[in-house]
């Protein structure tokens, strides 16, 4: 009997194999015989993401062609599900912009299969574009992410007026996220009003994105439509009035405002302006908050009659990515938050009726000595901490001090997390704490701590590096630089105990 071999296996088999193959792998594998050519090549044009105009537009001509151009005539476009377009086209001729417009329309016109789409891409956001995944995708489209562009740059002649006569329905789409900037024509807003509309039942996503609105709500269909929108990403709204005329009765529990609806650092906390923000009857189950800190009086206001269930805080987009990459979206504010203002407003946090179990937020620095005082009384209920600091805090050897003066006041906080990503932003990917490869230091703290954090499972000290709690003590992951040596690290530590008080 002949020994099995992979042209031999039946196709799931195959396709189980090869979607743990990497993307530069598969197209090499599909080489090696007619038969698993003929198997995956439906999953080698599954999912598309096209970074580069030279790559796009390869590939956009060969998902154009007609399937009798294809081998064994097959139809590749209908293969595709989901479809990302994003790339720098401003180096592209005109000449290449049209033929480019041209190959993409037609690719999309073929994609009967597609699932997601995501597009974001100068030039090239027109109406042809949209008619053209309107008839290709229109009845298995689940999510679509589209940036319509200014007329004078359509390279296709396409016509603002052609989306009067559009009505496209998609019975399967559950999430939207569109960018609809001041030059882009009326037309446009109606369009997607239509579309809106017949989906306001069905949608759990939504992101809207616009630079000349002061409110988006004139985009909400009637109160009461939204019954199934669960998230709502807002990078919209450039005044306090943003929010006026939502529809009630909406069960968002889940809101990022990627926007200060104008109100700036300095502003004082709790005044009118702000707690007049957000009416009482808006999102009543929100559960899930991403804002600017000025904004979160707003949500959990003083004295309401009943509050918002908020379980986890996101301020000035916090977060930490454990891969050690930095985030240029912390150096897009020109405003670094200070930590006296965010302090101000976490008092807020114990207004929750969740409680808050996950914050993150983003400050200048903090003085080590003294932060575990200043912070304590507002996390007495939080689960899981993340503090994204500008500069290098102060005094860090009173860190050692943290298990008594902080943990052993935070019963249920199993993860701790100290992200440097936005000095790597400012100074370059290679810089970080002074202290991140300090690792005896780390170790000592972690052995200290753990006297008086009994829950604590994780921590962080930057984006390098994380420590995890096992049965033989404290593992350490690196996730860059893993070839320091204990050496190094002693000389970290020297040099830092020089910058440390006393």
């Amino acid at each position: 009997m002949a020994a099995p071999s992979l042209c031999t296996l039946p196709y799931e088999l195959l396709n189980t194999i090869a979607e743990d193959l990497t993307e530069e792998i598969l197209p090499s594998l599909l080489l090696t015989s007619k038969n698993i050519n003929n198997a995956l090549t439906p999953l080698l044009y599954a999912s598309i993401s096209l970074y580069d105009s030279r790559t796009a537009r390869k590939c956009t001509n060969t998902l154009a062609k007609e399937p009798q151009e294809h081998h064994a005539q097959r139809d590749l476009a209908a293969y595709v599900r989901s479809f990302t377009v994003r790339f720098d086209a401003f180096g592209l001729k005109q000449g290449q912009r049209a033929r480019f417009a041209r190959s993409l329309e037609g690719a999309l016109s073929r994609m009967s299969g597609l699932q997601h789409f995501v597009f974001d891409c100068v030039y090239f956001g027109t109406p042809k574009v949209f008619n053209a995944l309107v008839n290709g995708a229109s009845r298995t489209l689940r999510s679509s992410s589209f940036k319509p562009d200014r007329p004078a740059w359509w390279p296709d002649g396409s016509d603002a007026d052609a989306l009067n006569n559009f009505h496209p329905a998609f019975p399967e789409l559950e999430a939207v996220a569109l960018t609809l900037h001041s030059y882009v024509p009326p037309a446009w807003h109606a369009f997607f009003r239509r579309v809106l509309d017949s989906r306001g039942a069905h949608l759990r996503r939504l992101e809207i994105g616009d630079d000349n609105a002061p409110s988006v709500a004139p985009l909400f269909p009637s109160p009461g439509a939204w019954s199934a929108l669960e998230e709502l990403v807002l990078t919209a709204g450039t005044t306090p009035q943003a929010f006026a005329g939502f529809p009630p009765g909406l069960n968002i529990r889940k809101l990022t405002l990627e926007t200060s609806l104008g109100i700036p650092q300095s502003h004082p906390t709790e005044d009118i302006v702000v707690l007049d923000l957000v009416p009482d009857y808006l999102f009543p189950n929100l559960e899930y908050l991403s804002c600017a800190y000025q904004l979160l009086p707003a949500f959990l206001p003083a004295g309401a009659p009943m509050q918002r269930p908020i379980r986890t805080v996101r301020l000035n987009k916090a977060y930490y990515d454990p891969n050690g990459d930095a985030h240029d979206s912390y150096t897009q504010s020109r405003v670094v938050p200070e930590w006296s203002n965010v302090r101000k407003v976490l008092k807020c946090l114990s207004r929750s009726a969740g409680p808050v179990l996950d914050l993150a937020f983003y400050i200048d620095w903090f003085d080590a000595k003294t932060f575990p005082a200043e912070l304590v009384d507002y996390i007495q209920s939080i689960e899981r901490l993340v503090i994204v600091l500008a500069m290098e805090p102060g005094n860090t050897s009173h860190i050692s001090n943290y298990g008594k003066l902080l943990f052993a006041h935070t019963p249920r906080l199993h993860a701790f997390y100290l992200s440097d990503a936005p000095i790597k932003d400012r100074l370059g990917s290679e810089r970080s704490f002074l202290f991140a490869f300090a690792w005896n230091r780390h170790k000592s703290w972690l052995n200290e701590w753990g006297n008086h954090a009994t829950a604590l499972e994780e921590v962080a000290f930057s984006t390098e590096c994380s420590w995890r709690k096992a049965e033989e003590g404290w593992v350490l992951q690196v996730y860059k630089r893993d070839e320091e040596s204990e050496e190094d690290d002693e000389e970290e530590e020297d040099d830092e105990d020089e910058d440390e008080d006393g």
